[in-house]
């Protein structure tokens, strides 16, 4: 058994609107601008938010004294907004004691990795990450997946996924032969799947919690013994 983890809203929790909507609006971009700003938070590593100024106004024309102000603002905010969603620090802290190996899989941008590292810094330093901004491939593309197996040196049918988000979490994951357990940390933000897999037209999970704090080891290991 080969734990994968996502991060956000699995694991640690932040504001509710992303870093891509707060940037729209403090910059005051159209709404068609959340694609491709996110694809530059997300999919690419940046040094600092100068840097990531840059590129955003040269993408988006902006005013550079807004962006840069703007950016470094949400930066350091990203840092320290970041918080632990209740029993995600025990459940790793069992998994690390029991030596279960584990990694994690997430869409995520610098500074919010810095935060998910001054939460979580043993697990940051020591246990594989495959994040969106370093890889530079972002959920739901089924390659993050594919790399994370094959540089853990796991066969998709003895990893299980774990994540809050049915299209970028389960879906992908069950695409490439892994397990996957739906952790319904924001259940309104997933009604749309929720009711779809209840009506039988979007496969199901292999089994969903409410919160993290309800995965148990003791759970995943009967999810891996499963055919």
């Amino acid at each position: 058994m080969f734990l994968f983890f996502d991060i956000g809203f699995t694991l640690i929790g932040g504001p509710s609107t992303g870093p891509a909507r707060r940037l729209i609006e403090a910059l005051g971009l159209p709404p068609q601008a959340k694609e491709p700003l996110s694809s530059l938070l997300f999919a690419q590593p940046y040094a600092d938010a100068e840097q990531l100024s840059e590129r955003i106004v040269a993408q988006f024309h902006t005013s550079v004294a807004m962006t840069r102000a703007s950016v470094q603002q949400l930066w350091q905010a990203q840092v320290h907004e970041a918080e632990l969603l209740p029993g995600a620090a025990e459940l790793l802290q069992h998994l690390r004691r029991e030596q279960i190996p584990f990694a994690f899989i997430s869409n995520i941008w610098s500074p919010f990795h810095a935060g998910f590292a001054r939460l979580l810094p043993v697990e940051s330093a020591c246990y594989p990450g495959f994040y969106s901004f370093q890889q530079r491939c972002a959920k739901p593309d089924p390659e993050l997946y594919r790399r994370a197996l094959q540089q853990c040196g796991v066969a998709a049918e003895q990893a299980i996924m774990i994540g809050d988000t049915y299209a970028m979490d389960v879906a992908p994951a069950r695409q490439v032969g892994m397990k996957t357990v739906w952790v319904l940390h924001r259940p309104a933000q997933e009604k749309r799947e929720l009711l779809a897999v209840l009506n039988g037209t979007l496969p199901a999970p292999n089994w969903t919690a409410a919160t993290i704090a309800e995965v148990t080891l003791q759970r995943l290991q009967q999810l891996a013994q499963q055919e």
